[in-house]
């Protein structure tokens, strides 16, 4: 990988190893069902803006960061197990998650 690939997926990874959300899916017809799946709209859409910023905080270009951040809350939002662990998610998640979308580079 190229110097300036690994400075960008370093940066990106250290990002959004701050990060944390939230979201979960439930019956939409029920109440809780709808302010879930509103929860993760939101979530999917506030992680991809706060990890393109934070990254960018951190060296990388919006160009770069935006394909990496929107992988990341796609892996994300499969494998996070409701609202409580999107808004903390496990470093393990985390770290699999970046694996997989740094894979892609």
């Amino acid at each position: 990988m190229p110097r300036k690939s690994r400075f960008v997926a370093s940066a990106i990874l250290a990002t959004c190893l701050t990060l944390s959300a939230c979201g979960s899916a439930d019956d939409e017809d029920s109440l809780t069902g709808a302010f879930t799946k509103g929860f993760d709209e939101s979530w999917n859409s506030e992680f991809v803006a706060g990890c393109v910023t934070e990254s960018k905080k951190a060296g990388a270009t919006e160009a770069d960061a935006t394909p990496i951040c929107t992988c990341l809350a796609k892996e994300l939002d499969k494998s996070l197990d409701g609202i409580s662990e999107k808004m903390n998610p496990p470093e393990a998640k985390l770290e699999a998650a970046s694996e997989i979308c740094l894979g892609e580079l």
